[in-house]
């Protein structure tokens, strides 16, 4: 038989024979994110001592899942006892899905009896699919345990609730109207709201069905949104409101809300400094001229939760250890896995993914604990301490005082006293109060058995009338190097009347002044009357050690305060994790004691020897000055420009650096660029040389190079040299730089080729010019002689100069030639005369050939 109940599923198997009867395996189905109960058949509890669930084995061993990291928070063993035999899991993911078996021991037998069934978990989420005869189904991938009543929404406001995963009317085929279902008792489960016809009905989407965060701090709850319609106004408001109300205007929300985003982007709604009245579903809706998004349909559900610190008394007993827990009443959302920071007497003391912390009440009986998780550390929880304190009631009619050793909580499991007279222990009484008479001049405290070092300050019984010495400071820590004080009050009865005083160790008994190893390291000073300082300078880790006070006086009077104060010199460390990330990733820089330094330190951080000044942005958009009181520098994302030598310091002890350590950051290739020599218009038949260059850490490790529109690769390495190029080879190149990190190309480069008959053509052009400026050279030169030959002549010689002006020439008069003629004669060679031979002979004027004749008629003179 199955139950199904409001906020988880509830399945018993009954028994049929034995203390946990025979039975086959069973099938549960559930749906994300729900919770669910398995129950386990006990006819008899009496008989059954305890119960254990599992579903794998550790070394051949079944593993509790209480203890298993993967459920961590998420599994209780319900009920009064274990004996109820129910497991349940909450926040049911995939990772879930397996079978679950139990195991037992019972009054009867020692040893583990197993459970000869198990159950079958499986998981699925809600869909709504419609039929080919316009009806819905609210379908699963697997049966729902239980007989779910089924809850159907349209347009985001309720509509119908059946037990039939089918929705019972034909729906219309309306472009607008969107439809979800939910599980009741599940409703902020629903599935997702689907269209009718096409995809543009107007629905609503929430990123985050729940969410949860702490207080104090910052949330954003999402959603995107589709109008079919154009979409006139649009707010968020909280479904616990009898009227919906833009949380803007609502008072209680005042400066603490913000609204950003855009149409068919996520709309988020910002809420700020979060109180735990926050913790409320929250709703988007949207309205159009003629359509409103409904306000029953679930939206986010937002859970504010402080840091509590919880005891588990049940597990102390006198002597043993106390359990803490740092706990949520819900896992948070956006650190599911977060690391637990744990404070002492507010001082950093550890760190660790476990919120649990066991100690001795050695460890904590007179110490506050408190605890906060990194990302979050100005959200830490109350403080629990437990304190002890000596009070004295007034005098009784025989002349007594009765001391109570009293604390601000009642200690667990009834503890044993232990009480000390004059620093001494008593043999008796072992009880929480102890009476002395009125009259003593001795002094008082008392601790608890198994912390002795832990008891509490000296109280006289009349007045300050008694041997007693309280110190400043029971523990302190200091860096190497640097000097501290350790100081006391003290009294002491009035009949006695003081000599001396000093201070000694468990090595040095006697005064610490005496020993050659502290002379010019040790000071005492008396500021006031029965105060007493001591002031060690440039501690070494030598100098760790526990510090009593002595007192002298007459009488042979000496009193020593027990137990003294305990010093501890360490050095500053800075422990990085990791010290080489890829970039993008968390890194943590711790600056880390052996002991806290101060009650609030302050931590400077140094880069390559400089200080930091600006504040660093790390996950989850806190910001963490450099200058800060945590001990934790957070890099997240980190970057190649954070890569250096870190260092840190107290401040007030920035001289007392810790030693550096080198982040390294891996990074993929940056400004990928190509090169290329020779450079500019690359000649055909010539030789070009491609070089690809990339920052990165690790170095590139690959080079590849490719051409623009050309699918395969051209070349691998640095460079890439194409030779005996042609016009084929013009074109857009680019690299590919690879290494262990990621890739990166670079921009194009575009080679351009020039053909060879371009610089024929230019060749030719050039030749020609040439040529034509020779012979204009010539021409000239000709023109020239002429001209300088004429002017030689007799007066009445004609003048052979034309006139520039005139078109008309005149005819050669041969009685009035020029000289020139007579070389012309004179070179004329001889007819007769060898061909081969150089000399010429006189032109003869009357054999003259008829061209000489057309000369003359052009100048227009008869010869």
């Amino acid at each position: 038989m199955a139950l199904r109940t409001t906020g988880s599923v509830l399945v018993f198997l009954w028994s049929v024979a034995g203390v946990l009867g025979q039975n086959t395996v069973r099938s549960v189905c559930a749906l994300k994110g729900s919770s669910v109960d398995l129950r386990c058949p006990v006819t008899n509890p009496i008989w059954t001592k305890v119960i254990v669930w599992y579903n794998k084995r550790l070394n051949h061993e079944p593993y509790d899942l209480r203890w298993d990291p993967n459920y961590k928070g998420r599994v209780e063993y319900r009920g009064t006892t274990e004996k109820d035999c129910i497991l349940r899991i909450t926040d049911l993911r995939q990772s879930d899905v397996t079978t679950y078996y139990f195991r037992y021991k019972t009054t009867q037998y020692s040893e583990w009896k197993y459970g000869s069934y198990g159950f079958i978990l499986s998981l699925t989420d809600l869909k709504v699919e419609r039929m080919y005869d316009n009806t819905l189904t609210c379908s699963t991938t697997c049966t729902l345990t239980g007989n779910p009543t089924y809850i159907w929404y349209k347009n985001g406001q309720h509509l119908d609730e059946s037990t039939s995963p089918q929705y019972k009317y034909s729906v219309s085929s309306n472009y607008d109207d969107s439809y979800s279902c939910a599980v009741k008792g599940h409703e902020d489960l629903h599935s997702p709201a689907v269209c009718v016809q096409y995809q543009s009905c107007s629905r609503v989407t929430y990123t985050k069905r729940r969410i949860c965060v702490l207080k104090g701090s910052t949330v954003d709850i999402s959603c995107t949104y589709v109008g079919y319609y154009s979409i006139t106004s649009t707010f968020w408001f909280r479904s616990d409101k009898s009227t919906p109300e833009d949380l803007t205007r609502d008072p209680g929300y005042a400066g603490r809300v913000k609204y950003t985003g855009t149409y068919r982007g996520p709309s988020i709604l910002r809420i700020t400094d979060l109180r735990e009245e926050d913790s409320a579903e929250y709703r988007f809706t949207f309205k159009t001229d003629n359509f409103e998004w409904g306000h029953s349909f679930p939206g986010t559900t937002l859970t504010v939760t402080d840091l509590q610190v919880k005891v588990i008394p049940d597990t102390v007993t006198e002597g043993s250890w106390v359990k803490l827990t740092c706990s949520t009443t819900c896992t948070l959302t956006e650190i599911p896995n977060p690391t637990y920071i744990w404070y002492k007497n507010g001082e950093y003391l550890f760190s660790d993914s476990s919120p649990q912390y066991q100690y001795s009440v050695s460890r904590g009986g007179s110490d506050s604990y408190s605890c906060t998780l990194r990302g979050h550390e100005k959200l830490s929880s109350s403080k629990v301490t437990v304190d002890l304190q000596v009070k004295v009631s007034p005098d009784t009619e025989a002349g007594k005082r009765t001391l109570t050793c009293s604390t601000t909580c009642s200690l667990t499991v009834n503890p044993t006293y232990i009480w000390y007279r004059n620093g001494q222990s008593l043999a008796w009484p072992t009880s929480q109060q102890y009476s002395v008479w009125s009259s003593e001049t001795k002094s008082y405290s008392c601790a608890v058995k198994g912390h002795e070092d832990l008891h509490s300050p000296a109280v006289c019984a009349q007045g300050d009338n008694c041997w007693r010495v309280t110190y400043t400071k029971r523990r302190i820590c200091v860096l190497t190097g640097s000097t501290v004080n350790i100081s006391c009050s003290y009294t002491h009865p009035t009949s006695y009347i003081e000599q001396g005083s000093f201070w000694f160790t468990q090595k040095h008994r006697v005064d610490l002044s005496s020993y050659p190893e502290y002379a010019g390291h040790v000071e005492y000073n008396r500021n006031t009357e029965n105060h007493h300082t001591m002031t060690i300078t440039d501690l070494t880790e030598k100098d760790s050690a526990e510090y009593k006070f002595r007192l002298l006086t007459t009488h042979e009077g000496r009193f020593s305060g027990l137990p003294g104060v305990m010093l501890t010199v360490t050095d500053i460390l800075l422990v990085m994790d990791p010290t080489s990330v890829s970039e993008g990733e968390r890194v943590t820089l711790r600056c880390r004691t052996k002991c806290p330094v101060s009650l609030n330190p302050t931590y400077i951080w140094y880069k390559n020897g400089q200080r930091l000044t600006k504040p660093i942005t790390s996950y989850n958009s806190l910001i963490l000055d450099p200058v800060t009181s945590y001990n934790s520098l957070i890099l997240d994302p980190v970057s190649s420009e954070d890569t250096g030598n870190y260092s840190c310091a107290v401040e007030g002890f920035e001289r007392i650096l810790s030693p550096e350590e080198t982040l390294t950051v891996r990074y993929g290739p940056k400004s990928t660029s190509v090169s290329v020599s020779p450079s500019g218009e690359i000649m055909e038949g010539s030789s070009v040389t491609l070089t690809c260059s990339s920052d990165a850490n690790p170095p590139v490790d690959k080079y590849t190079w490719y051409k623009k529109n050309v699918t395969s690769p051209k070349a691998s390495g640095q460079s890439y040299s194409i030779t005996n190029i042609i016009s084929e080879d013009r074109g857009e190149y680019y690299c590919e730089a690879e290494n262990t990190i990621a890739s990166k190309n670079s921009t194009a480069l575009m080679i351009i080729v020039a053909g060879k008959q371009t610089s024929v053509l230019t060749a030719a052009v050039g030749i020609i010019v040439v040529v034509l400026v020779l012979i204009l050279c010539l021409s000239g030169l000709m023109w020239f002689r002429r001209s300088t030959g004429g002017s030689d002549a007799t007066a009445d010689t004609q003048s052979v100069r034309p006139d520039c002006n005139s078109d008309t020439y005149t005819g050669l008069n041969m009685r009035t030639m020029s000289p020139d003629y007579d070389t012309l004669a004179n070179v004329h060679p001889d007819p007769n005369s060898d061909p081969n031979s150089d000399m010429y002979t006189p032109l003869n004027i009357m054999t003259r050939s008829p061209e000489y004749d057309t000369l003359a008629n052009v100048r227009g003179i008869s010869l």
